[in-house]
């Protein structure tokens, strides 16, 4: 495969779509020194409960304001978010076919946090590598470049877009929900989530 380098946002637990594109280059680059915007994958993700989608989103704290880089946002401790975010997991996915098997891991990666934004989500990207057994090279930017080939920091990997269909915990009941983070199809699919990301 030819060595080809894609330019992504950062995300939090990414979206299954986010996950398909990332995977589809050799090699990517997390954009580290935009002005961080609100309201979107970087801090936020989505989940499948009883009662419906539910948003999950870590409280971040901008030292300069509406001008602060991506790089520089740090999480706010200040905010019990750690507790909402494991329960809303556990109680969406204890039933899950592969919730013991990554539980622990997951809680780990919420409750052990590093005080950046950007760190953390390097490590639920390493987490992803690591039930793949599959690596992409992952650097963050050095400054910002205002245009890229394969630009990907702007794409709203959260939208609802169809994507091949599997059992949810909730789905007899409620409709599939499509392109969730990927917890869902962890929790659902264990390590056969490959089948679903990887686009060989």
């Amino acid at each position: 495969m030819d060595r080809v380098s894609g330019l992504f946002s950062t995300a939090y637990f990414p979206s299954i779509c986010y996950l398909q594109s990332y995977f589809q280059y050799t090699e990517c680059t997390i954009e580290a020194f935009e002005s961080f915007p609100k309201q979107t994958q970087r801090n936020r993700c989505e989940i499948f409960t009883s009662n419906g989608l539910l948003r999950l989103s870590v409280p971040v704290h901008k030292i300069n304001g509406s001008k602060t880089l991506t790089k520089d946002i740090d999480i706010d401790f200040s905010k019990k978010w750690q507790n909402e975010h494991w329960r809303a997991i556990q109680s969406a996915y204890a039933a899950a076919p592969y919730f013991e098997d990554y539980q622990a891991s997951v809680k780990d990666i919420i409750y052990n946090s590093p005080t950046k934004l950007i760190d953390l989500n390097l490590e639920i990207l390493n987490f992803v590598f690591n039930i793949l057994d599959e690596n992409v090279a992952t650097q963050f930017s050095s400054s910002y470049a205002r245009e890229h080939e394969l630009d990907f920091r702007n794409i709203d990997f959260m939208e609802r877009t169809e994507i091949n269909s599997y059992q949810q915990v909730f789905s007899y009941e409620q409709a599939f929900i499509h392109n969730l983070s990927f917890l869902d199809l962890l929790f659902n699919e264990g390590p056969f989530m490959r089948n679903w990301i990887l686009k060989k």
